[in-house]
């Protein structure tokens, strides 16, 4: 009883030498950190979540276990994937750099989950098949922060932040700013002001200058092609007709082309004419109605279509 005791004894003990050799062997042979951007994170925000592997020169990593296809980082998003291989002495390091999004909202905890990866080494001498096996990476607490305005914990960031100013404090320089503006461009708004009149006056003067130099344009015309042919002094009649209707438009605003000769001189009455003025306006009308139902072969015009054009001309002068 008391051998076979012993022996038991022996073997436990054996077997717990094994075990932690093994262990040992696995913590030289291949080890990992992990880090993140940021210990907190608010609706929106992307993070960057790193693996740092340390291996033995003889330790080959199982790649196809780090492809973010193969991994799930929810409730994160993996927005894309890095990873970059670099000897240190006479060990490799492999780095995968993760970068994650986060739609979550409400102030929780929750996590990045771990993973489980392969790997192999050389087995002992004399074996032909190398040794596989398997690690695993925990989890990795983060703090979500809701967008609404209540106290963030210290622990919850790493570092703090400059606390934002008073919106009405960072207004008062603005605000007054525009108020001393404005009350050193009031007297300039007053002068602008009073000039606006004159701005209009001189502005119809240029408009009325520009219509009354168009009239006497079109009466040369018709001083310079008068004949004595009666079929022709018509159609002279009608031309002199169209710049005096204008001429009473522009100054009056009264549609002479739709009123007879006894409504035009109405019309004409009601406003501050002279009467000769009223006279001349009005004969033009009365001339070439005439002239127009005369017999073609009559003659006697031109005298009076000379006057009317004079007439015509020594009130565009006037005016």
């Amino acid at each position: 009883m008391m051998r076979n005791g012993w022996i038991a004894v022996l073997l436990m003990v054996g077997i717990t030498i094994v075990v932690n050799a093994q262990t040992e062997d696995t913590q030289t042979d291949i080890s990992f950190e992990i880090d993140t951007s940021q210990t907190s994170v608010w609706p929106g925000d992307r993070i960057h979540y790193r693996i740092t592997l340390t291996v033995a020169q003889g330790v080959k990593v199982n790649m196809d276990d780090f492809d973010g296809l193969n991994l799930s980082f929810e409730p994160f998003y993996l927005i894309e994937r890095e990873d970059f291989t670099e000897e240190v002495g006479e060990d490799v390091r492999y780095v995968f750099d993760y970068l994650l999004a986060n739609y979550e909202i409400g102030d929780q905890q929750v996590e990045i989950p771990g993973l489980i990866f392969r790997y192999e080494k050389s087995g002992p001498a004399g074996a032909n098949e190398p040794t596989t096996a398997e690690m695993q990476i925990p989890p990795w607490p983060m703090s979500v922060r809701s967008t609404l305005n209540q106290p963030v914990e210290d622990s919850w960031i790493q570092e703090s932040l400059p606390s934002p100013a008073n919106p009405l404090r960072s207004w008062v320089p603005l605000l007054a700013g525009l108020a001393g503006l404005l009350v050193s461009s009031l007297p300039l708004g007053v002068w602008v002001w009073k000039q606006v009149p004159d701005w209009q006056a001189r502005r119809r003067q240029l408009s009325r200058k520009k219509f009354l130099r168009q009239c006497w344009l079109s009466l040369d015309q018709l001083e310079e092609s008068m004949t004595s042919n009666n079929v022709e002094m018509k159609n002279q009649y009608q031309d002199l007709e169209k710049v005096v209707q204008k001429y009473i438009h522009y100054f009056w605003e009264i549609p002479a082309q739709g009123l007879t000769d006894p409504e035009l001189a109405a019309r004409l009455s009601q406003e501050q004419l002279l009467p000769s003025q009223n006279d001349a306006l009005v004969r033009v009308f009365e001339h070439g109605q005439n002239c127009r139902y005369a017999p073609e072969n009559g003659g006697g015009w031109n005298d009076t279509f000379r006057q009317d054009l004079k007439e015509i001309k020594k009130l565009c002068d006037q005016s």
